[in-house]
């Protein structure tokens, strides 16, 4: 009987512990993401990209996982700031769909530039943690 309440409780402590896919840890990605695009943090961001990336700029202009992080080292793209705006989000299994408006300023090919920008990013909840699968964004 004591051996079944010691699994039991190492079960249910297992449980609490346990990363899951939520809203919570997304907000946490989203804001982590931000950030390391701000401060260049090829680290981070390699743990927060999916190697699958489709990173689509309002231009057009889409990227893959290295071609974004590359950019941000060689100076043809500088986020100054990142202020999300209104979200809206979907979470459903493994995957989260986040709808946000957002003001970026950054420089590109050594201009200054500002948007207001709708964005779509895709989510996807791998190995405890949420990779940034595919990401959109259109001028408003």
């Amino acid at each position: 009987m004591r051996v079944i309440a010691t699994i039991l409780l190492l079960l249910i402590g297992c449980n609490l512990f346990a990363q899951k896919a939520d809203n919570k840890s997304l907000d946490k990605s989203i804001a982590d993401f931000d950030k390391a695009l701000l401060s260049k943090d090829s680290a981070s961001l390699n743990g927060l990209l999916s190697n699958d990336l489709f990173y689509g700029h309002s231009n057009g202009w889409v990227e893959t996982k290295k071609e974004l992080i590359a950019d941000l080292f060689n100076g043809k793209l500088v986020y100054k700031t990142i202020t999300p705006k209104e979200e809206h989000r979907t979470i459903e299994g493994n995957t989260a769909a986040v709808r946000s408006y957002a003001e970026i300023d950054c420089v590109m090919d050594g201009k200054p530039l500002s948007f207001k920008l709708k964005v779509l990013q895709v989510w996807m909840w791998k190995n405890k943690h949420w990779e940034l699968f595919a990401r959109q964004s259109v001028k408003i």
